[in-house]
């Protein structure tokens, strides 16, 4: 009689904590434990795909000149004064939308930024830094001094863009690419 009477205290006192158990902090971090593993397996896969292209010139059907970009290897031999252009395809391959996308290109050393030949999604909003990639803005400007003394801030010569970069203003849904792409010239 013992017994059953422990046991049926044992099973009430069991009754009795469960409601308490499930407002503790070990079931509600069970929850986000579970919330957290659900979104890591939806989250956004990005994939990002760099091609470099020479522009070239070549003969149309009419034996007429006209200018063409022909993909570099990795073996490629580029002289002084060829145009480039580098481009970034950017893929969600994953199952949620991708929020606040941004690419960052470094402008080789060897290299200079041919202003205004970004191109890409109209989503995108280009930016350029001139101080190795701390800041960017739209048009970079620097200081210049003038014959007379007088100091004046002008736009950045295309020599001194060390970086350009796309910010996404809308998000990449799933299975959506973008592509954008910038020139520059081999010094």
């Amino acid at each position: 009689m013992k017994r059953k009477f422990l046991f049926g205290m044992g099973i009430a006192a069991l009754a009795a904590t469960a409601p308490f158990a499930m407002s503790t902090p070990v079931f509600a971090n069970l929850q986000e434990a579970g919330t957290a593993i659900v979104q890591q397996l939806l989250q956004p896969e990005v994939k990002l795909e760099m091609g470099a292209e020479k522009q070239v010139t070549v003969l149309d059907e009419d034996g007429q000149p006209k200018l063409a970009w022909q993909a570099l290897g990795e073996k490629a031999t580029v002289q002084p004064g060829d145009v480039l252009r580098y481009a970034v395809v950017s893929s969600n391959e994953g199952e949620m939308a991708a929020k606040n996308l941004v690419i960052t290109q470094p402008i080789p050393a060897a290299m200079t930024y041919v202003i205004g030949s970004e191109k890409g999604n109209t989503a995108a909003a280009a930016t350029y830094s001139i101080d190795n990639g701390e800041t960017f803005v739209a048009e970079p400007m620097v200081e210049v001094k003038l014959p007379n003394g007088e100091v004046e801030m002008q736009p950045a010569p295309a020599e001194a863009y060390t970086h350009v970069k796309w910010a996404f203003n809308e998000d990449l849904e799933s299975s959506v690419a973008v592509n954008v792409s910038h020139e520059v010239v081999v010094k």
